[in-house]
């Protein structure tokens, strides 16, 4: 998985860019999967990212339960429905084909559209982030990481 720029303490790792397709699928990098430990037919936590920005973290649902996820969780009584909590959305789906499935209310509840293209990066040691591009590149320039904004360019497409 590489750095958006190697040699930076705390630098995001980069799995690729995936994209939102017309059938309201998003393809979860193969090192993702492997690296969360997740395969088809394992049910995901779907939750808000930073609020405003779009974008949506994917944990595995057996690991967040054993976190500060648990609550929520426990919350939810169905898949691919939304429950907000605090002002977040969160939801349980499941990966079919290395894929997750978005209706048209998850999309909007995560605040995104078909065609959106989501840097999918390592978050936390049970979440992975799927944020729009444009948004990792604003904030990257803004801090001088241009090296990051170029990098960007060279991962692969799902």
């Amino acid at each position: 998985m590489p750095s958006l720029s190697p040699g930076t303490p705390g630098a995001k790792e980069a799995y690729g860019i995936s994209i939102i397709r017309d059938d309201l699928s998003i393809k979860i990098p193969p090192k993702a999967l492997n690296r969360y430990g997740l395969s088809d037919n394992d049910i995901v936590l779907l939750c808000t990212t930073r609020i405003g920005e779009g974008g949506f973290g994917i944990l595995n649902k057996e690991k967040a339960y054993k976190s500060v996820f648990k609550t929520v969780i426990d919350k939810i009584d169905k898949l691919n429905s939304i429950f907000y909590i605090k002002s977040k959305a969160y939801a349980l789906t499941e990966i079919i084909e290395g894929k997750v499935l978005f209706t048209e209310q998850l999309l909007e509840a995560f605040n995104l559209k078909k065609g959106d293209r989501l840097l999918v990066i390592k978050s936390t040691t049970v979440s992975m982030s799927y944020s729009p591009v444009e948004v990792w590149k604003r904030k990257f320039e803004q801090r001088g990481f241009f090296e990051a904004v170029e990098n960007m360019k060279k991962l692969e497409e799902f």
